[in-house]
């Protein structure tokens, strides 16, 4: 195996992260712009070019998993038509980025955003990489994000007893990202229980569309135009209130929204449109709610928390809930929502297991009754069974704790620990070269 350096790779379906193994963070983090397209600008030109195809193709495979649409894959079907999106995006990579003369003497970490990819872009990225750019050898993590921030958690002291240094046998790691949330079980010196993992439509950018769906049922006079950069804005000026708890919080708040600033900037309608408002925050709060703690919701973030806590070990269920690690942008976008998301959901994990609440959180549940938003009896009971898991007695260790990965950044947690990955001999895991590609010389034989 080639001892020369490792490149590192994260396909995120709203980002792609790009350096060198042993790094502390990437060199180069290309974002997606509006449409789903990637612009890069290499700061030797004043105009991004845009990669299109590589967006359209992963918003499709991850809609039609959550949503069932089996049309949705039907953009890519073949191995060629990921070839035509990964040989320019990877070729963009080496040269213009990393400024690599010699790929062959270098290995690659690929670290995919579905731990699941399709069968196509796993034999194109293969073939691009190892017969085109002609790359020593390639290797495809296992688990993708989940595979690889294991090597992370693995040197951090996740108890809250700083006295204990002694690794958990088992953390339950939440990803929050753009589209989607993916909830797993992972337990030190394996991979991820693959029974456990639930993937759901709670990114972040999932909850700001729920949270212009809402204002706009509402009936809201600036609804008409507004788009997910308004809901974004809002979301923001919220948090950055003086007092964010959900259970005192005003019932509005003064915003300038980006659409009616392009009208007020408008000749025509200056005279007539403000772009600063009173916002109600009720809404906010009902998407906020719904999206990420209402455990009666098969789609809440609460619920699928819970449910891969069901479908561990039940050995491993206590200690999954004392290490619930919260990784991706959109929980650090919401880190303080409210009374901060990690206490948003320790609450709303004991609500839903039957665990009594404070005083001023009873007091929100009862509202919720009078507002004929009771819980059903099934809903009730479904999650009763952690109960037990859920309790913490005086003076003993247990109950939900919530953390970060602190110090490091969750939003690139999975690119550091593929970071230290990288640097390790990993003489066991599965590094594919030409040679040994069956999907390489399957490759010749296509191309004679």
């Amino acid at each position: 195996m080639s001892t020369h350096q490792t490149i590192e790779v994260e396909l995120g379906c709203s980002r792609i992260k790009v350096g060198f193994a042993g790094e502390p963070k990437p060199r180069r983090v290309l974002s997606s712009g509006d449409g789903g397209a990637l612009g890069i600008d290499d700061g030797m030109c004043t105009s991004s070019c845009t990669w299109n195809h590589f967006y359209s193709y992963l918003s499709s495979s991850s809609d039609a998993v959550i949503g069932g649409d089996n049309n949705a894959h039907s953009i890519a079907t073949s191995s060629y038509d990921w070839e035509k999106t990964l040989y320019p995006l990877f070729s963009y990579i080496l040269t213009s980025i990393l400024f690599i003369q010699r790929p062959s003497r270098h290995r690659i970490l690929v670290l995919m955003n579905d731990i699941f990819p399709p069968r196509h872009l796993r034999e194109a990225l293969l073939r691009v990489l190892l017969d085109y750019l002609n790359l020593g050898s390639v290797l495809l993590v296992n688990g993708g994000g989940f595979g690889s921030v294991q090597y992370l958690l693995e040197g951090m002291n996740l108890s809250s007893n700083p006295l204990i240094r002694q690794q958990p046998k088992a953390s339950l790691v939440v990803d929050i990202g753009t589209n989607e949330a993916r909830v797993a079980v992972l337990v030190p010196g394996s991979l991820f229980l693959v029974e456990t993992y639930q993937a759901i439509p709670a990114g972040y950018q999932a909850f700001l569309r729920k949270v212009l769906a809402l204002y706009q049922e509402a009936n809201e006079n600036w609804t008409t135009n507004a788009t997910v950069e308004d809901a974004n804005v809002i979301v923001q000026a919220w948090m950055s209130a003086p007092n964010t708890d959900i259970s005192t919080a005003a019932t509005t708040i003064s915003v300038e929204l980006p659409t009616l600033m392009k009208r007020s900037n408008d000749p025509s309608e200056a005279s007539t449109v403000s772009s600063t408002i009173q916002v109600s925050v009720e809404p906010l709060l009902e998407a906020f709610h719904q999206v990420y703690l209402d455990y009666t919701q098969s789609t809440s973030l609460v619920y699928a928390i819970l449910n891969s806590v069901l479908a561990s070990p039940i050995d491993f269920r206590k200690v999954a809930l004392q290490n619930i690690i919260l990784l991706g942008g959109g929980s650090v976008a919401l880190r303080s929502f409210g009374k901060g998301l990690k206490m948003e959901v320790e609450t709303a994990i004991k609500s839903a297991c039957g665990v009594s609440l404070g005083d001023d959180t009873l007091a929100m549940e009862e509202e919720k009754k009078d507002d004929g938003m009771e819980v059903s009896s099934i809903a009730q009971g479904r999650f009763q069974s952690l109960k037990a898991a859920v309790e913490r007695s005086d003076g003993q260790e247990g109950g939900v704790q919530v953390k970060y990965p602190d110090p490091f950044a969750a939003d690139v947690a999975h690119w550091i620990g593929a970071s230290v990955m990288g640097k390790l001999r990993l003489s066991n895991e599965d590094w594919i070269s030409a040679s040994s590609s069956a999907v390489s010389a399957r490759g010749e034989r296509l191309r004679r």
